[in-house]
């Protein structure tokens, strides 16, 4: 008995082997935290350094990788996307000049196309306190408003007018003076024709033959109500009057080109009113030609005359407000 007891005698208390104990296992804590920490930041950079060679090894020999536009709006890329492969007829990923004008050509048609068909349907929607085939004022602004979620016509209270968002105020200011502009026989109502030209001015026969009128009052220098290829190249004569759009050749060369391959139809040396409303009217081919020449001069970064998705979408803001897209607001922004 003596032995064991003298062995219990040398054992160390648990009151000194507990704190031992607890500092070991801190220990143990500290390193197996550190370690994890480490093999965590290492995994951490080596799956950036993955990631960023991936977008290397990812980007098109043609152009950044789509990541890059991930910042526009989905709507956008949508619609740029969808206008591409529309216009893009044979599919090889990429546009000619002629593949986009074709298509703004379209596009221009299809809008004036409907802008005609529609026209008797919103009107005759419109007329009717009273129905008597005339659209007033108060009829069509009472229409809007209702369009807009707002109660109210033309003869609604100062302060209810007031209360109105300052964008609504605008619109209404910019159709009043738009109504002015084609109400040719009553300021307060509009015929069919004449309200064709408040909605859609780019669709109205009157004011392109209007603009004819303009065109032979500054070129028409004999007053024989012809043009010549003489008269029309004088490049002094540009100024058509404010409002009036009409594009233009800038040097003598190109304007008797033009005269003489796109005006003068029946290649008889001068051009009449027919072959000039012809000329003027935006669905003529020129006038995609033009835009689409525009757009490319602005978005073909490499100047290749292949006019890919990267570089479009890298010029969404020309795109989505040109006559491909969004056809019907580019030409209201013109007229």
């Amino acid at each position: 008995m003596a032995k064991p007891a003298k062995f219990l005698r040398n054992v160390p208390r648990l009151s000194t082997l507990f704190p031992l104990v607890l500092y070991v296992l801190f220990i143990l804590c500290i390193l197996v935290l550190a370690f994890s920490s480490r093999s965590h930041s290492d995994g951490k950079g080596q799956k950036t350094e993955q990631a960023g060679s991936g977008a290397s090894s990812n980007e098109s020999p043609n152009g950044p990788a789509p990541l890059v536009y991930r910042k526009l709006e989905e709507s956008v890329v949508k619609e740029l996307t969808e206008a591409f492969a529309k216009a893009d007829t044979n599919g090889d990923k990429h546009l000619t000049v002629q593949e986009l004008a074709k298509f703004i050509n379209f596009k221009i048609r299809e809008h004036i196309d409907e802008a005609i068909r529609t026209n008797p349907i919103m009107f005759v929607e419109i007329d009717h306190k009273p129905r008597d085939g005339l659209v007033s004022w108060d009829e069509y602004q009472g229409y809007w408003l209702r369009g807009q979620g707002i109660q109210g016509d033309s003869h609604m209270k100062k302060s209810a007018f007031d209360k109105l968002d300052r964008k609504v105020k605008e619109s209404i200011a910019r159709d009043k003076a738009h109504w002015m502009e084609a109400a040719r026989t009553d300021p307060l109502s509009l015929t069919l024709d004449e309200f064709l030209s408040f909605r859609h001015p780019e669709s109205s026969t009157v004011n392109l033959l209007n603009l004819v009128d303009d065109i032979l009052r500054q070129f028409d220098v004999d007053g024989d109500d012809h043009l010549t290829v003489e008269e029309f190249s004088d490049v002094q004569t540009t100024d058509l009057g404010e409002g009036k759009k009409f594009i233009l050749s800038q040097n003598v060369r190109e304007r008797r080109e033009e005269f003489t391959k796109v005006i003068d139809k029946n290649r008889d040396g001068k051009a009449d009113r027919g072959e000039l409303l012809s000329y003027v009217d935006p669905r003529h081919p020129r006038y995609a030609i033009q835009e689409a020449s525009t757009l490319f001069t602005l978005a073909d970064a490499n100047k290749d005359k292949k006019l890919l998705m990267h570089e479009m979408l890298a010029k969404s803001a020309i795109f989505i407000s040109s006559k491909m897209v969004h056809t019907a607001e580019s030409f209201h922004d013109e007229f």
